[in-house]
């Protein structure tokens, strides 16, 4: 009989605990586990965190499965390695001044990820910080370095072949580095991704392509380097390399 009372006492109090509390009451002993594997319990706990749920439930709900699947914060899942690497990928840069080219290159995915070997001095330290960040910067030398007076519009187009299926990819096409951050020493155009047809609901994530400069005179910049970004969506190396698989490769 006493054993009767102290379930009645249990049943009682386990509808008024939160989640976490019957959690810790299944620990205890054998006896309060067996009462608080009950669903009710757990629909009166899902009836004050989701009220609509209890109007018109799921046929088959489990109610203790839904807490415990749902109540925590969803944990992000790393992404698989990629099967596209940076070795596969060539990318060509062309950028004209007022419709004359002033830089024609084609780069090695690698040769972009290795980065700057060695920032000249006397850049600004917003800039210097950037480029120390841990993000994926895709980043080239330029040598020589390009003298470009300021007022003319300089354009850029950046495609990208894969070795790996002989197909090329539009990542930039004729933008105008339209954007100055005089305290970063940056100039920069842009231009949204397109996308496969595989992929509809991945849109609005840009490329970036930045000029880093020094100043040289009042109205004249010194180009040392080059920078691809996708920082919308993608700063990891994995991130990118996925982001770039998904990309309309022709």
């Amino acid at each position: 009989m006493d054993n009767e009372f102290h379930d009645e006492v249990l049943k009682s109090v386990f509808p008024l605990l939160d989640g976490k509390d019957l959690v810790f009451c299944m620990l205890v002993c054998r006896q309060w586990r067996e009462i608080a594997k009950d669903d009710y319990f757990w629909k009166c706990i899902c009836s004050r965190k989701w009220p609509s749920i209890c109007k018109q439930p799921p046929s088959d709900a489990n109610y203790q499965r839904l807490y415990l699947t749902f109540s925590q914060p969803q944990k992000m899942h790393n992404l698989p390695v990629p099967k596209l690497t940076f070795e596969d990928l060539v990318f060509y840069i062309d950028m004209w001044l007022e419709g004359s080219i002033i830089f024609s290159q084609a780069i090695s995915g690698c040769t972009l990820r290795a980065g700057l070997q060695c920032a000249p001095g006397g850049i600004p330290d917003i800039l210097a910080a950037h480029l120390k960040s841990v993000d994926c910067i895709l980043m080239l030398e330029v040598e020589p370095k390009l003298s470009v007076p300021m007022g003319p519009a300089i354009t850029v187009s950046v495609l990208v072949h894969r070795k790996d299926s002989n197909k090329m990819a539009c990542i930039i096409n004729k933008s105008t580095f339209d954007y100055i951050d005089s305290n970063a020493a940056r100039a920069l155009a842009y231009e949204y991704l397109r996308f496969s047809p595989r992929n509809p609901f991945i849109s609005d994530i840009r490329a970036w392509m930045s000029l880093l400069f020094l100043y040289k005179g009042a109205n004249v910049i010194e180009v040392f380097g080059i920078e691809l970004d996708f920082c919308d969506a993608a700063k990891s190396e994995t991130e990118i390399l996925w982001l770039l698989d998904m990309l309309d490769w022709k």
